[in-house]
């Protein structure tokens, strides 16, 4: 396909090149324009005070309004609060009760089954490394050697959760817990 020629637009020798219609006036022609002279309206006077009164009536109403809608939703907070508090003092012993007699209960939470039991860990910087025990089991009393502990604080504080809490599927990150507080003796 041939391409198309373009028109010759440039303006012969001596003749005034056309005009841009897309070109912005320039100031010759504004200036060529006589300027009109804007007349003023008249500004009508008015009264301030009798437009500053409604204001100030709507804005004294608009506060008083506000206080009152925090007022409101302060005393609905407090009952949300005391309704929840009643609530979880009901659960707790039903909650329990469920637990032992391994029946799933229907009023738990969101994260409720996925909660393992609270797990505190005493431990004591000693001589030879650290002694470490879950607390209300006198049984799992173990000394961790600090050449160990050197090695690896994670491995060691999962063995450990491993063989006297139990396994981290059923309860949870406690290897993480320890570890942590392994590492603050440790300093």
């Amino acid at each position: 396909m041939a391409k198309a020629k373009k028109k010759d637009t440039t303006p012969a020798e001596g003749a005034a090149p056309a005009p841009n219609p897309r070109a912005k006036k320039g100031k010759r022609e504004t200036a060529a324009r006589a300027p009109k002279a804007r007349e003023k309206k008249p500004v009508p006077q008015v009264d301030l005070d009798a437009l500053r009164k409604p204001v100030e009536e709507a804005r004294a109403a608009l506060e008083a309004t506000e206080a009152e809608a925090m007022e409101a939703a302060k005393k609905a907070r407090a009952l949300v609060t005391r309704a929840r508090e009643a609530f979880h003092r009901a659960l707790t012993p039903y909650r329990l009760a469920c637990r032992r007699a391994d029946h799933a209960c229907e009023f738990e939470g969101g994260r409720g089954a996925n909660v393992s039991e609270r797990v505190t860990f005493l431990v004591e910087k000693v001589d030879q490394g650290v002694r470490v025990t879950v607390d209300g089991k006198p049984d799992s009393e173990e000394m961790i050697p600090m050449a160990a502990l050197k090695e690896s604080v994670n491995r060691e504080a999962y063995r450990y959760v491993e063989a006297h809490v139990g396994p981290r599927e059923k309860v949870g990150n406690k290897g993480g817990s320890l570890s942590n507080r392994l590492r603050a003796v440790l300093r």
